[in-house]
């Protein structure tokens, strides 16, 4: 309840429906408060990757304000793991 759409670069999980075991991630260009208790975040963007994330609202959209192009996320990198009985390979 702590973590809240409150600022840019929020990474958060939506499922795509009851019992259909599907889901989409998504990350936010602003503040989104009508999302909060709606779905799960589980991360945020930092440092200089923040640009990468502004140049992503720049994207030509489709239906539903989707990318036509989507981009791909091809590699993460914990900077503060919050969870130290869990170890990270």
């Amino acid at each position: 309840q702590r973590l809240k759409f409150t600022k840019r670069g929020i990474v958060a999980m939506a499922n795509a429906g009851k019992n259909n075991n599907k889901s989409q991630f998504f990350m936010t260009f602003g503040p989104c408060e009508h999302l909060n208790k709606k779905h799960t975040i589980f991360g945020k963007v930092v440092g200089d990757t923040i640009f990468n994330l502004m140049g992503m609202q720049s994207l030509d959209t489709g239906e539903q304000d989707r990318p036509l192009d989507p981009p791909v996320i091809r590699r993460i990198k914990v900077v503060e793991h919050p969870f130290t009985d869990i170890k990270i390979s």
